[in-house]
């Protein structure tokens, strides 16, 4: 893959994640409007909404696991790197590819598994909002296909030696230019 072939291919991921980010963005308004609403509602008017219970359940799990696609992308997640720095390079960049195969097993199992539960609960519907019960779980099932995506593209990159195992020095000096 030539430099250009991977600056297309990184666009293309970026923007992805980026349409990713934008959607979660949107889902946690308005989850917080629905919260709001819900709160303003009952204790200054006395009256309660009625759906907002289950539109929360609903926009929490979405939220969250949507969000585990860019976390995942972003290696935004919790590691210890502390005994793999401690590697040559060599055994740095094995230990770091195994680490994305162990992700990948278990995002590919948590996919199966999830799609399973979600095809269990179909016929159950949510009383209030009258969709099937599986909608809760189908956010598990659609995360872990853009995890399992961006994995597979990791540890593509891996192997063609376009992408290093990150260094905690480089992790705490994009943290320090978030603030």
């Amino acid at each position: 893959m030539t430099q250009q072939e991977k600056g297309k291919y990184s666009k293309i991921i970026d923007s992805w994640i980026k349409g990713i980010d934008l959607f979660s963005s949107f889902l946690m308004v308005l989850l917080t409007i629905v919260v709001f609403g819900e709160v303003l509602s009952r204790y200054v008017f006395n009256f309660p909404l009625v759906f907002s219970t289950e539109l929360t359940q609903l926009l929490f799990p979405w939220i969250i696991f949507i969000t585990a696609i860019s976390v995942t992308k972003n290696e935004d997640h919790l590691s210890i790197n502390f005994f793999r720095e401690l590697m040559p390079k060599f055994a740095q960049k094995i230990a770091f590819l195994i680490a994305k195969l162990v992700m990948l097993y278990f995002s590919f199992f948590m996919f199966i598994s999830s799609y399973e539960i979600a095809q269990a609960v179909n016929s159950q519907i949510l009383p209030v909002l009258r969709i099937p019960k599986s909608w809760l779980y189908y956010s598990v099932t659609v995360s872990f296909v853009g995890v399992i995506i961006v994995l597979l593209i990791q540890i593509m990159l891996i192997l063609m030696n376009k992408l290093e195992p990150p260094r905690e020095e480089d992790m705490l000096n994009d943290y320090s230019n978030d603030r």
